[in-house]
Order: structure tokens, then C-alpha cells, then sequence
């Protein structure tokens, strides 16, 4: 099988190696929409225009781009450019490729609910910071039998936050892309479900966190916090860890993080507000850390 990759960022890199190591997928080319890097190598592969994709012998054309905006984009395009749509995948939504993604931190999402399921461990899921549902997807597709509460504004940044861990004087934060308040704001929720397999166990809850999850009883098994700034971190911990089953575990991005610093200092403030030491352990992942509630 034969296939050219749309997007040389970061996922488009990303998928190569997870290729290859299929002995029955060859990538022959990348493309991507913008015209700068046309007629450049990636990682030895030549970038060729949109234009000489038909010119190319190919089977499928991945799109492995995780804006939806981009996406529909490049959908009309190949359309314009009369590319057979039956060669086109957006591996995004198409779960025969979601594996493909699989990283350290995935691997132990993947991990830790054959873990629950073996034990018997009861609970629910939840998403906290879902943006376009690159990590939902996962949760949803390992953890098949619960239901997954997604809380995400669906907006960006709250203001109020936004401007409070500004305040923090953290450098690295003010002076990246992430201090925007616009930068998660590309998201549809339509979007999101479509990358979900088990659709019927999704709970959407748009708003602000924690206000969105008021009147939510359930007990947790797995909490993926992904929120990136101090004070939604720390209500997240806040509202989840009494919620949590023994066992259960919060698995919190972006802790060894040099630009989000607010997540770290949320679980040091958690701890000494609550007067406990939580059991914690690194994913590998170089950004992720574990904590495990135990009686």
C-alpha cells in the first residue's frame, strides 16, 4: 500500500515510524497546504505540491491534521483537485488507524484500563482540557465499558484564568503562543465525537469547570487533567479526588512542563491544603505525572 501524507508538523512526523514498521505500507511522498516547504525533503521524503499528488502512484492519502477547520479545508481541495475520495483518510476519525498514534502516555491509558477491567475496578472516566479530543478518543476506546465525562469551555481559556497565570510571572507561559487566549479556541464539539468509538458513552460537558460537572455523583476510576493552568488544575483536583475509587488514578499533563509551572504548583498547593502526600509517579512520557488514591 502506497500513501502520501498530508501535514508535516508534528503528527504528520509523528505517524512515519508507526508506518513503516507495517511491512505492508510504503509512504512514498508528504504534501501539506503550505506552499514555503513545497519541493523540500521531511525527514528524506520529498514535500510535493497538492497539485502533483495524481501525478503520484499512490492508495491512500492520509490527512494527519487535527485542526477541523484545516481539515474540511483540505477535504474541499482534494475534491477540487479530483482526487478519487475513496483514497482520502483523515486518520483522525477513521479508527482503523487510531493506534497509530499510540505514545508513552497513551500506551499507559491503554495499560491502566486492562489493569481496571481485570480487577473488576468500578467507576467512571473523565476529561478535563479536551480541546480536539486527541486523548478522548483513546479514553474512550480502552475504557469501552464506562462512561466518559468530556468538560472542556470548547472556547479557549477561560479569561479570568488566563490572566491569573500571567500574573504568575512565569516567562516561558507569557512568552509562548499559549498565552493567547484564542489558541484552544478551534474546536467543535461535532468534531470531537466523530473521533469517538463508543459515542453512546460520551457526557459532554460544556462550560466552565468545575460549575459544568455540578450534580455529578459518580465515583472515578481514571481522571485525565489536561487543563494547562494553575487554577483549573487545582479545582480539579479539588473536585475529583474525594470522587476517586481506592486504586483510582488522575493522571495530570504537562506537569514537568517548563511553560505550564502551574500544574506542579497546583499538586504541591493540593497536598499542603488537604495536609496529605499523594502516592505520584512519572509515565515516562517526560511531561505526564500519576497520582494513584490509595486508602
Amino acid at each position: 500500500m502506497k500513501i502520501i501524507i498530508w501535514g508535516c508538523g508534528d503528527y504528520g512526523r509523528q505517524i512515519l515510524p508507526n508506518l513503516l514498521v507495517q511491512g505492508d505500507k510504503e509512504v512514498i511522498a508528504y504534501t501539506d497546504s503550505n506552499e514555503k516547504i513545497w519541493g523540500q525533503t521531511l525527514l528524506s521524503y520529498p514535500i510535493i505540491s497538492p497539485n502533483q499528488i495524481l501525478e503520484k502512484d499512490f492508495d491512500i492519502l492520509m490527512i494527519v491534521v487535527s485542526s477541523p477547520i484545516a481539515v474540511k479545508q483540505i477535504k474541499e481541495l482534494t475534491v477540487q483537485l479530483d482526487i478519487p475520495q475513496d483514497k482520502v483518510v483523515d486518520v483522525f476519525t477513521d479508527i482503523q488507524y487510531l493506534e497509530l498514534f499510540v505514545d508513552q502516555r497513551t500506551a499507559f491509558i491503554k495499560g491502566y484500563a486492562d489493569w481496571i477491567k481485570q480487577g473488576q475496578i468500578e467507576g467512571s472516566v473523565a476529561e478535563c482540557g479536551v480541546f480536539l479530543g486527541d486523548s478522548a478518543k483513546f479514553i474512550n476506546y480502552y475504557f469501552s465499558d464506562r462512561k466518559l465525562y468530556l468538560c472542556d469551555t470548547f472556547e479557549g481559556f477561560d479569561n479570568k484564568d488566563l490572566q491569573y497565570e500571567k500574573g504568575m510571572n512565569n516567562k516561558v507561559f507569557n512568552q509562548s503562543r499559549f498565552a493567547n487566549k484564542l489558541f484552544f479556541a478551534d474546536t467543535e464539539i461535532d468534531f470531537v465525537m466523530q473521533k469517538m468509538t463508543y459515542p453512546e458513552n460520551i457526557i459532554i460537558k460544556k462550560g466552565y469547570f468545575p460549575e459544568s460537572m455540578l450534580g455529578v455523583e459518580d465515583k472515578f476510576c481514571f481522571v485525565n487533567l489536561d487543563m494547562d493552568l494553575y487554577i483549573p488544575m487545582l479545582n480539579g483536583l479539588r473536585f475529583f479526588w474525594d470522587k476517586m475509587i481506592d486504586r483510582g488514578c488522575i493522571l495530570l499533563h504537562d506537569y514537568f512542563s517548563d511553560v505550564f509551572s502551574g500544574v506542579r504548583q497546583a499538586v504541591d498547593f493540593f497536598e499542603q491544603e488537604r495536609g496529605i502526600q499523594i502516592t505520584k509517579t512519572p509515565i515516562g512520557d517526560k511531561s505526564s505525572l500519576a497520582l494513584l488514591k490509595t486508602k
